[in-house]
């Protein structure tokens, strides 16, 4: 378990979610459509599934990293760090503004570089 990042390298924007979470969806407009100028940071318990369900979307041309492994007990406190830190480069849901962990203007190895020192800052704490 632990953080990711994740880039798609299409040019045609892509919806973020497989077909079977699409289809939930009451305005199909309203879903978020990313490509290589979008880059994803997340956490996982299950990394291999995730990097799984970004090829089902993506196909396999994305670009998947495991940035840093972790306990599950700082999973989720790591994650909000990095939201806060990430605020200026994410997007905003369509359907509902809210702020989403996909991000624009940020590159991936800045994005990288950003996740390991937050990291150094978490484990000072």
């Amino acid at each position: 378990m632990g953080i990711y990042l994740n880039q798609p390298n299409t040019i045609e924007k892509k919806i973020i979610y497989n077909l079977k979470d699409a289809a939930k969806v009451k305005d199909p407009l309203k879903i978020l459509r990313v490509n290589k100028d979008n880059i994803k940071f997340g956490k996982s318990k299950n990394l291999n599934s995730r990097h799984k369900e970004y090829k089902e979307i993506f196909g396999q041309d994305t670009n998947f990293k495991i940035i840093l492994q972790l306990e599950e007990k700082d999973l989720i406190p790591f994650e909000n760090q990095l939201i806060r830190v990430f605020e200026p480069y994410c997007l905003r849901s369509p359907s509902n503004n809210v702020q989403m962990e996909w991000m624009e203007k940020i590159s991936f190895e800045n994005a990288e570089k950003i996740i390991i020192n937050e990291f150094k800052k978490f484990n000072t704490n």
